[in-house]
């Protein structure tokens, strides 16, 4: 199941919906050595992704490593400027797509008391 994809990324969900797989393709020129780089990212998560997708490139390096099938490609895609863009939006739309297909829920944050 696709829950998102723009120029360059493409987010679909696993066969057993508890990972999604964030896939990278139709890439430039200077970029064609990171064709086909994909990460599995655990629904578990994903809340990491959302958190730092925007917020901090190396955090975000850090949870992208953990599922990435080429660990040497990572931090060229999040150095990437045309790229991490493209990764945010993409990010945001799967968000929302899996909330829409209830695989996912939006809760308030527990306070510690």
């Amino acid at each position: 199941m696709v829950l998102a994809q723009n120029r360059h990324w493409r987010v679909t969900l696993a066969r057993k919906r508890a990972a999604a797989v964030l896939v990278l393709g139709n890439l430039p020129g200077e970029f064609a050595d990171l064709e086909g780089f994909e990460v599995e990212i655990p629904l578990a998560r994903w809340n990491a992704i959302v958190r730092n997708a925007e917020s901090d490139r190396k955090l975000l390096g850090g949870v992208l490593l953990d599922g990435a099938t080429a660990k040497d490609r990572v931090a060229r895609v999040v150095g990437s400027d045309p790229i991490l863009c493209e990764l945010q939006r993409v990010v945001r739309d799967a968000t929302v797509a899996l909330i829409e297909a209830g695989v996912m829920l939006i809760a308030p944050a527990v306070e510690e008391s």
